[in-house]
């Protein structure tokens, strides 16, 4: 296959009885959404309103006016409404990293769409759950559905225009393969069911049972598409605008109408023979977890070169310090007139630390200077989060330049989803006038 492929499909299809074709397979993960509320075991959400890497127009939150269920159906609404200031639209975007995910399978969707026309962005996909670690394209991205790009406004046929995509890395380098079909009517108009068949050797993707779009992935060393041969999660989200995709970066240049619904009647998951499930609960961490620590008992902790790195981000020398225990010690000064940081980055996988959203960080820490600073974690899913440590937040440090115990509640890490924990420890601090010198040892969490 070329390194650069964009392929179009314009076929014009008839409409028929919508049914699975994942038959003599057998279903092995479904979300019917017949409960009261959404199932927050399996879905969690993004937050924020970053853009996400493609400009986007809107605030995503996890509130009910934005999310929930009705009569057996996800709904997301896309509003118009000043939200926080400086947006002007909220939606959602909802995702299954940290609870759920799968290696190859037949996966389908049962989703009305919402009337797009112009600036609306729905969006069924997959995404590899290596990305905390590995991030943006590397970790691969597998777009089972999307909707309302610029291309079908053009052509008149933005409501009826279902694209599919595959996004990767080789040796630096975004690589993606793409296709698009024209359906015969307007998807807002009637549900529809959106399949994808993963297996070892190929990627196709289906509206209606109607293939119009297919990878071989069968080479992954020889095509670099290793992405597509580990596990992935399931996202599903309403985007509004962006300068990627819809290409509308003012918020007044969109004309779609408010609010916007998008439905999902059912996900289902079907075993083609190759097919692994991936469950959180089943990599959840529990007891004392080491961070760094030679002699602490721990019932499990990271491996420094294996599955997770400390990296200098900032302005830090290392200097030469007794450790508190063992051999190993993280010594520090931060030069005045600069920002400083550092964190212990998880390089493989996101961590499962559900059961310690209650319990503590226990660091030894000695330090002499005044100068506020900030231990923080950061979550794929929700970002970072911080606690302060000035002249009315000690945590137990005492600034005498002596080893003294600091223990913070890991609940003080607000909004943080410890399901996916990228980065399981962090300092930082601001430019001070002085150096900045400060030792830290015998770091790890209770549950």
């Amino acid at each position: 296959m070329t390194k650069l492929q964009m392929r179009t499909l314009f076929v014009f299809f008839g409409l028929g009885m919508i049914a699975s074709t994942a038959h003599g397979q057998t279903l092995v993960w479904s979300d019917e959404f017949d409960g009261p509320g959404i199932d927050r075991s399996i879905w969690t959400f993004n937050t924020g309103g970053s853009g996400f890497g493609n400009g986007e127009l809107q605030y995503y939150t996890a509130r009910p006016e934005n999310a929930f269920i009705e009569n057996g159906s996800l709904v997301i609404e896309a509003r118009r409404e000043a939200y926080l200031g400086d947006k002007q639209f909220t939606s959602s975007r909802l995702l299954t990293n940290g609870r759920f995910a799968f290696k190859y399978g037949t996966i389908e969707a049962r989703i009305k769409l919402p009337d797009v026309d112009y600036g609306i962005w729905p969006a069924f996909w997959i995404m590899g759950t290596s990305h905390g670690a590995l991030d943006w394209p590397y970790c691969g991205e597998l777009d089972i559905m999307e909707f309302g790009k610029k291309d079908g406004y053009e052509a008149g046929v933005v409501n009826q225009r279902v694209s599919s995509a595959a996004h990767w890395d080789d040796g630096g380098e975004h690589l993606f393969d793409y296709a698009y079909t024209d359906r015969p009517a307007p998807m807002y108009q009637n549900y529809h069911l959106f399949k994808m068949e993963w297996t070892p050797s190929y990627i196709k993707t289906y509206v209606d049972n109607d293939m119009f779009w297919s990878i071989d992935i069968s080479d992954p060393e020889g095509d670099s598409l290793e992405e597509f041969h580990t596990p992935m999660f399931l996202l599903t989200n309403v985007a509004v605008g962006g300068w990627n995709f819809i290409e509308i970066t003012d918020p007044w240049a969109i004309t779609a109408n408010f609010p916007q619904r998008m439905y999902i009647d059912y996900i289902r998951l079907f075993d083609n023979g190759d097919t692994e499930l991936f469950y959180g609960d089943d990599n959840a961490e529990t007891g004392y977890f080491g961070v760094f620590t030679e002699t602490a008992p721990v019932t499990n902790h990271v491996q420094y070169e294996v599955d997770a790195a400390l990296y200098l981000w900032n302005n830090l020398t290392e200097t030469t310090e007794d450790a508190y225990e063992g051999s190993e010690v993280w010594s520090m000064t931060a030069a005045p007139g600069g920002w400083w940081g550092m964190g212990v980055l998880s390089t493989q996988f996101d961590r499962n630390m559900k059961n310690y959203s209650d319990g503590h960080m226990h660091l030894h820490m000695k330090t002499s200077s005044a100068d506020t600073f900030k231990v923080g974690i950061k979550s794929t899913t929700s970002g970072e989060s911080w606690v302060y440590f000035d002249e009315n937040n000690s945590y137990g440090l005492v600034r005498d330049g002596e080893w003294h115990e600091v223990i913070i509640p890991l609940n003080r890490f607000s909004n943080t989803d410890f399901a996916t924990i990228t980065q399981i420890f962090m300092i930082a601090g601001d430019p001070s006038a002085s150096p900045f010198e400060f030792a830290i040892d015998n770091v790890l969490l209770d549950s």
